[in-house]
């Protein structure tokens, strides 16, 4: 009787390069764009009577941070108009935006068109005023 003899194991080396893959080598996942949420408080913290001409929104960088740019235009309207601009103009610097996974570094009116512009006593008796704001959001890591 002959006996067989179990072959030996043989180990042989991968010529497959392995890969690993490690968190810190996945590039980031994009962010969502926070522009229409940016719209929407805006549009909140405005009140009623007031509404959103245009908006655009543009990427920004600098050397540290990664966000965009958003401009919106607002048109107050009714007979407190003036007032309610006002009232807006002064809080949108110190406004609170809740924007996951973004933080608002900025938030400033550039520009205030009434009706009128050359008559300043009409301007404040006018029936709206047009707002342009930009905001500056920056992504948070």
């Amino acid at each position: 009787m002959t006996s067989t003899k179990p072959a030996p194991s043989l180990s042989v080396p991968s010529t497959r390069p392995r890969q690993r893959v490690r968190s810190r080598d996945w590039p980031r996942p994009p962010r969502r764009d926070p522009h229409t949420r940016v719209i929407a408080q805006i549009a909140e913290l405005a009140g009623t009577d007031v509404s959103v001409i245009a908006s655009s929104s543009r990427p920004w960088a600098s050397a540290t941070f990664v966000g965009a740019q958003h401009r919106v235009i607002l048109r107050f309207e009714g007979e407190a108009a003036q007032h309610r601009a006002t009232c807006f103009a002064d809080a949108l610097p110190e406004a609170e935006f809740s924007l996951s996974g973004h933080i608002v570094a900025d938030a400033c009116v550039n520009e205030w068109v009434a009706a009128n512009p050359a008559d300043q006593a009409a301007a404040s008796q006018c029936s709206g005023i047009t707002l342009r704001i930009t905001v500056l959001t920056v992504e948070d890591w």
